[in-house]
């Protein structure tokens, strides 16, 4: 499984060294969903969606990081999902 962040309303995705990408291979894997909620808070979180991407391109599954990433100082942790 990848851990995906894109961006919902340009349908690109998240790729190294803070550059957007259309194709989701081509995107950064953040491997944990802390990470990604990391990233995602330096951005406006009602455009972003963080990704879960399986081996299989039909089964993947979008979460909104405004609704469990808590960017407030001192919160390193996203809540379980």
């Amino acid at each position: 499984m990848k851990v995906l962040l894109k961006d919902e309303q340009a349908r690109l995705y998240y790729g190294m060294e803070h550059a957007w990408v259309a194709d989701p291979n081509a995107a950064m894997d953040f491997q944990v969903l802390e990470r990604a909620g990391q990233e995602a808070s330096q951005y406006p979180l009602h455009t972003l969606a963080i990704v879960l991407r399986y081996e299989n391109p039909e089964c993947e599954l979008s979460l909104n990081p405004g609704l469990f990433w808590n960017p407030q100082p001192g919160n390193s942790a996203a809540s379980s999902v």
